[in-house]
């Protein structure tokens, strides 16, 4: 269950966010995606899945609450947020599978 938590919390905090919401929200947002992404990224590295390490990796980049990138247009942010819930939720499953050699 504790698992769960990386792909649930992401895509709930994305969810909340397509409200209007104080500024101090989406930097809770993107510390919750930037911490999930780099969960995944290290977890599918261990599994071999290269594509989605970068996936993740640029997830936690665009995420990132340290040196934030604008997008400046909530619709943008819109998409962004939507497009990364459904990787989160298509993946999900991957990072729990054993490892395939």
């Amino acid at each position: 269950m504790e698992k769960n938590i990386f792909w649930i919390a992401p895509i709930i905090v994305m969810a909340i966010g397509l409200a209007p919401m104080p500024y101090g929200y989406y930097t809770l947002l993107k510390l919750v995606v930037c911490g999930c992404s780099i969960y995944y990224a290290y977890h599918l590295h261990e599994k071999g899945d290269k594509t989605f390490v970068w996936v993740f990796g640029f997830f936690a980049v665009l995420y990132n609450p340290v040196i934030p990138i604008y997008l400046y247009e909530k619709q943008i942010w819109t998409i962004v947020n939507v497009i990364t819930a459904a990787v989160f939720l298509l993946k999900k499953d991957s990072i729990y599978e054993n490892t395939k050699e």
